[in-house]
């Protein structure tokens, strides 16, 4: 069985501030903005800074499952590559869950807003 590589330190060293940041939107504009800002500066840490994603890379898609996307110049990269004997995968799901979380809490209430706006 081959060994595989944990990036919890590197997930434990973003996730503050992207909590943060999570709990400060107030829009799903800002939900995506922190989270492919959080993504971008996670694989950064992961692959030693070999990696840099555009912001263009890296999208958050709430409703789909992952809740998250990478574009293929991303996957394909050789940074990208090894890393795949590692919980990548798993720590992507978990922050982008987070922010489907918010970014789903914040359409609803988002919509009940502008109906009041709209009736007043």
């Amino acid at each position: 069985m081959t060994q595989m590589m944990s990036l919890n330190k590197y997930e434990h060293l973003v996730i503050p501030k992207f909590r943060e940041q999570l709990n400060q939107a107030e829009s799903v504009e800002d939900v995506k903005k922190f989270f492919v800002g959080t993504v971008q500066e996670f694989l950064g840490l992961a692959t030693d800074g070999t990696l840099s994603a555009n912001y263009e890379d890296i999208s958050l898609i709430p409703d789909a499952q992952p809740p998250y996307m990478l574009a293929s110049e991303v996957t394909d990269s050789s940074a990208m590559k090894a890393l795949e004997a590692s919980d990548l995968c798993a720590v992507l799901q978990r922050i982008a869950e987070q922010a489907s979380h918010r970014y789903k809490h914040l359409a609803k209430n988002n919509l009940k807003t502008n109906l009041k706006i709209k009736h007043h």
